[in-house]
């Protein structure tokens, strides 16, 4: 999680901000001074003494160490409540972004299991596979999908030229080496599908702290929590994805979507 700070401007560019807060400084410093001098009004007696010019001299030529006493207490004092403010609103910026970014996350990595599996690809004869398995309470989901681009460099630049890359991907979780019970998921991904659908390619985290994933397949009426299209040459209806993942307060929140599997995207060609 990265720590976001925010710098103080100015709202006149033309005067540097540490000037404005050096003014600001002097002016709370008078505002004690003439506090402390309100408060130690009563304790002054003028001096009896005269000066040498024949005048008496007022007590009030210099600061008494009453009013230094004051003024320190007085400035500690706001200086405090300034800091006490500033750590919490500190505090309160950084968990808001943290939940944001977190909470980003989360939407990314679920748009894009249902993206991968809505666009899923199928090939009657070949290495084009859809296989998911069970393991410690989780599932593991390994299949061939078609990746849309929506223009593409070739042709005319002016108008959008649709292309697509098929690529073998898998979704699984692997266990997090610096906290317990907590997972990790990760996003197989390799730009071309061979005779081993289940590996290869390259291993990319998309999101951290989950304690759970499990996917189902519709088969006719059904729920199932196993599939292999090498066994029966099929591809399910659709697949409901179940997603559990802890918050930074330990908080656990439960994911639930399904995924349709567009198998016309790729079967017209095929007929």
């Amino acid at each position: 999680m990265k720590n976001r700070s925010t710098k103080f401007k100015s709202r006149n560019p033309g005067i540097p901000a540490r000037l404005i807060l050096v003014s600001a400084f002097g002016t709370s410093m008078r505002i004690i001074g003439a506090i402390s001098h309100c408060i130690t009004l009563p304790f002054r007696r003028p001096l009896k003494n005269p000066g040498p010019t024949g005048t008496a001299c007022s007590a009030s030529s210099g600061f008494t160490l009453i009013e230094m006493v004051v003024g320190v207490a007085v400035s500690s004092i706001m200086l405090l409540m300034l800091y006490t403010s500033y750590r919490t609103t500190l505090s309160i910026v950084k968990r808001v972004s943290g939940y944001a970014e977190f909470y980003e996350n989360i939407n990314l990595a679920i748009k894009k299991i249902d993206s991968d599996i809505s666009n899923c690809y199928f090939k009657k004869e070949g290495t084009a596979h859809f296989i998911s398995t069970t393991g410690d309470g989780n599932s593991k989901l390994n299949f061939v999908t078609i990746n849309h681009k929506d223009i593409s460099m070739k042709g005319d630049l002016k108008r959008p030229n649709p292309d697509c890359d098929i690529k073998e991907v898998g979704y699984y979780l692997i266990k997090d080496k610096d906290y317990q019970d907590i997972n990790l998921l990760i996003k197989r991904e390799q730009s071309n599908y061979d005779k081993d659908p289940e590996g290869g390619g390259e291993q990319n985290i998309i999101l951290e702290n989950v304690v759970s994933l499990k996917f189902n397949f519709k088969q006719n009426n059904d729920w199932v929590d196993k599939w292999d299209s090498r066994q029966n040459n099929l591809y399910p209806e659709a697949v409901k994805t179940t997603l559990i993942v802890k918050n930074y307060e330990g908080i656990v929140d439960k994911y639930i979507f399904i995924s349709n599997v567009n198998l016309s995207i790729n079967t017209q060609g095929q007929k």
